[in-house]
């Protein structure tokens, strides 16, 4: 048997239709195939073009509270099951404008989170090696005199002719 809580939104709408439309099923919660297609086909056509509210036909009814050939029970609800049912229409009809404008005055509130500086990348630190490594060898290197040494002549000396 299926009790209210565990019900579809539909389907819970449906009870409460029913509920409203015969007091009587509050109490005997037993409902014949006949009278849940009467009231079915009652509601459908009281509804007015697209405004109303839209019903289903009850087919998880059937397969699930069945009591005897063509009887079934219907899941009443209680008065607090009512009125979170209320409350959970109530919160799907409010303009969905008016809870985005919650969220972001929620979010504006938010702590803000301070970064730490980033740690140097594989391509800055290869660099800056390179760079170490390259003024050890200029360090380590003999300083040459240019007004002293003509470069040609070393050259001359050891054979090479320019």
């Amino acid at each position: 048997m299926l009790k209210f809580n565990a019900l579809s939104l539909s389907q819970k709408r449906f009870v409460v239709a029913v509920i409203e439309s015969n007091p009587q099923y509050k109490k005997d919660p037993q409902i014949t195939l006949k009278e849940c297609a009467a009231i079915y086909y009652t509601l459908r056509d009281q509804r007015t073009g697209s405004k109303g509210e839209k019903i289903g036909y009850p087919n998880w009814l059937f397969n699930k509270n069945k009591v005897e050939r063509g009887v079934y029970q219907l899941p009443v609800p209680t008065d607090a099951e009512l009125s979170a049912f209320a409350k959970e229409i109530a919160d799907k009809q409010t303009a969905p404008v008016a809870k985005a404008k919650a969220k972001v005055a929620k979010l504006a509130k938010a702590k803000t989170v301070k970064a730490k500086t980033p740690a140097k990348t594989a391509v800055e630190k290869d660099e800056q090696m390179e760079m170490s490594r390259l003024q050890r060898i200029i360090d380590d290197s003999v300083d040459v005199d240019g007004d002293v040494e003509d470069f040609n002549a070393i050259l001359r000396e050891n054979g090479i002719t320019v």
